[in-house]
């Protein structure tokens, strides 16, 4: 959903996936707001701090490497979901700020979405 001036200008939400996980979920909500906003300048707040550090400096390196990553004993990695992060990585504009808020705090925006993805488990819209 999006906010200006204090009220939802706009609000999208996907179907429920059984086959996927909880971060891939939140990454494509990543995605789909920054197809939303496009090239207008942002700010997307986001409780998912996998994606949040990810998107703002970790795939700067993943990149780097050929979206390997390091891991301990083990060296160089594949990057979990890197066909989502290479999509961001060219979705995100230098306008765009991205986050990092504290989920379950009250906060309008965080509180919506967590609304919009338990009704869209159940299959309902809100």
């Amino acid at each position: 959903m999006a906010y200006e001036d204090g009220r939802e200008i706009h609000t999208a939400s996907g179907a429920a996936n059984t086959h996927t996980t909880n971060n891939r979920m939140e990454m494509t909500a990543m995605l789909r707001a920054l197809m939303w906003l496009g090239e207008r300048p942002g700010r997307i707040h986001s409780d998912s701090q996998l994606v949040v550090f990810g998107i703002n400096s970790w795939c700067k390196a993943w990149q780097r490497r050929g979206w390997q990553r390091k891991d301990k004993g083990k060296g160089l990695v594949p990057v979990v979901n890197a066909d989502l992060w290479q999509v961001m990585v060219i979705a995100r504009m230098p306008q765009h700020q991205i986050q990092w808020v504290k989920g379950h705090a009250g906060i309008l925006g965080n509180e919506r979405a967590d609304q919009l993805a338990e009704a869209a488990c159940r299959g309902m819209t809100v």
